[in-house]
């Protein structure tokens, strides 16, 4: 069994894997310097690597919403976002011999004693009216730790396919939602709860229905974790 079979076996049976070294420190830089960049100019603050927590934190703490969610959204279309697509998009087409496109960029923050940007349990399927989606996410700057709050996943909950059953928690007008299943407290106890832990350079990709959430941060340093989702192209090819 080849190395891409091993993959997608581990795939399937669990809703997730780990591809550890998939990023080079070259591409995690790139990353770093234009979150950098961006949110030096839009916070009014010089922002580097020794500082990008404090300035994170303190404006989260100031309640500088809007300006950070400004940020957020010049950063995920930028241009190293659609560098790594390329990579992602190779990777998917030849471990599912299918084609995928774009769907939607995002990044994970998880930000001590705040809330606001934390998602509780739920599916990325209940998210998007698409079918049969793939989801890569990746940490910059620090690695991602059960410490910081990195995703935790119900393991083979994918299995379950698509919970209709949801309910909407939004804990204030500038959080995120959540489309939280309803018995999800039935389905914990079948489903053993693990911890994506990933270095620099490594990659969680996770299917559309898995159950998910992130974990407080306990942790002095902000949990930056850019996120790729891609959709089926419907143009198959045969291999």
């Amino acid at each position: 069994m080849n190395k891409l079979n091993i993959i997608l076996k581990k795939y399937e049976k669990d809703g997730f894997i780990i591809l550890k070294n998939f990023i080079t420190k070259k591409e995690i830089d790139v990353f770093e310097k234009k979150l950098f960049e961006i949110y030096s100019n839009n916070l009014k603050a010089y922002v580097n690597k020794k500082n990008v927590h404090k300035v994170i934190i303190s404006s989260e703490k100031n309640k500088l919403y809007d300006q950070l969610y400004l940020c957020y959204n010049k950063y995920i279309i930028s241009r190293p976002y659609k560098n790594i697509q390329k990579k992602f998009l190779l990777f998917s087409k030849k471990l599912f011999k299918k084609n995928y496109k774009y769907l939607k960029a995002g990044m994970a923050i998880g930000i001590r004693n705040s809330s606001r940007t934390a998602y509780d349990w739920h599916q990325e399927k209940s998210y998007y009216n698409i079918k049969n989606t793939i989801h890569f996410q990746f940490p910059i700057i620090s690695p991602a730790t059960k410490n910081n709050g990195t995703m935790s996943v119900l393991a083979s909950s994918h299995n379950l396919g698509e919970i209709k059953k949801t309910k909407n928690i939004k804990k204030s007008k500038k959080s995120i939602n959540t489309l939280k299943p309803n018995n999800i407290n039935q389905i914990k106890k079948n489903y053993k709860e693990k911890f994506i832990k990933m270095k620099l350079g490594d990659v969680c990709m996770f299917n559309e229905n898995i159950i998910h959430k992130t974990n407080k941060n306990y942790s002095k340093n902000v949990r930056l974790v850019p996120i790729i989702r891609f959709k089926p192209s419907n143009k198959w090819e045969v291999f």
